[in-house]
């Protein structure tokens, strides 16, 4: 049962009542967008940039309920009912099959119902999120005439966020993402990408009064499949994402779906709404980005060939 922090509010003395504590801290945030992007917004398929591409991106985050409180499966109140976060995204290709990016999330906004009753005080109205460093291996690409994209990114989560913001997960505040990813397009038309991998984290309890074990946040299987339009200026996409974790708490997934508009040939807005599936912790009811993106390329440019005499 996710977010069962109630359970240990029933246990909580009447000391502890008096004195709220913070919510046991650990990284709520459960989606990263993808820094390159080349064709695919939410999920990693394999899409890497071209040689010598940079893409440079702002996107304005929107969660809602991403953190309930319930007791016996029965939600009584949000510990999170909101959260407002701006991403700082970037991401250069050295060559066409290396790429680097660059995640730094912000949290502008972000509150609750009072759940000093039970014990937990409120969380901070803003936190500096947890900065991800990535480096994408593609060892195959569509565009050098290989039959589909494939590409392995591996990803490092810094500890620099705050635990009482719900932004730095638990122990030494690392975290880790590897993931293999997949995407083939047909007909230059529609595209279909997939990827699977692992989130890897410290372990926290979300229950620590409580004798009995509740929700644990911590480490998971990722996994996601995507189809999107391909080649032109507006395109559209379609994903699911999901996570089963390996701690005891309940899997969880979300339905996305996204318009991107590319204009002045290095230039694009983006959206990106829709619900998540299930009350695990992370997990929003609703979710809603609105992003700017500049993508140019460095690569050089061989001048036309004089025509023969």
């Amino acid at each position: 049962m996710p977010s069962r922090l109630l359970t240990a509010a029933l246990l909580l003395s009447t000391s502890a009542l008096a004195q709220p504590q913070p919510i046991p801290g650990f990284e709520l945030e459960r989606f990263t967008p993808n820094p390159g992007a080349r064709e695919t917004l939410t999920l990693s398929t394999g899409d890497a940039l071209p040689a010598r591409t940079l893409r440079v991106s702002l996107l304005g985050h929107y969660e809602a309920s991403p953190l309930r409180y319930t007791v016996d499966a029965q939600a009584v109140g949000a510990a999170v009912g909101y959260r407002v976060t701006a991403h700082l995204l970037a991401a250069y290709a050295f060559t066409s099959w290396a790429e680097v990016g660059l995640s730094l999330p912000v949290v502008l906004a972000q509150g609750g119902d009072d759940l000093s009753a039970w014990g937990y005080s409120a969380v901070p109205a803003a936190a500096m999120g947890a900065p991800w460093l990535s480096g994408r291996f593609t060892f195959l690409r569509e565009d050098e005439d290989r039959p589909l994209d494939l590409a392995v990114l591996a990803a490092l989560g810094l500890p620099l966020g705050s635990s009482d913001g719900l932004t730095k997960d638990p122990g030494p505040g690392l975290a880790g993402r590897v993931l293999l990813g997949a995407g083939r397009s047909f007909a230059g038309v529609v595209r279909v990408g997939v990827e699977a991998g692992v989130l890897l984290r410290g372990l926290q309890d979300l229950t620590p009064q409580s004798a009995a074990l509740g929700d644990e946040v911590g480490s998971g299987f990722l996994g996601g499949l995507a189809v999107s339009s391909a080649g032109h200026a507006l395109r559209g996409e379609v994903s699911f994402r999901g996570q089963v974790p390996f701690a005891s708490s309940s899997a969880s997934a979300e339905l996305l779906f996204a318009v991107r508009y590319t204009f002045l040939g290095a230039f694009e807005v983006s959206a990106i709404a829709g619900p998540g599936f299930g009350r695990s912790p992370g997990t929003p009811a609703f979710r809603a980005l609105l992003g700017f993106s500049w993508a140019p390329s460095f690569s050089e440019t061989k001048p036309p060939e004089p025509p023969a005499p």
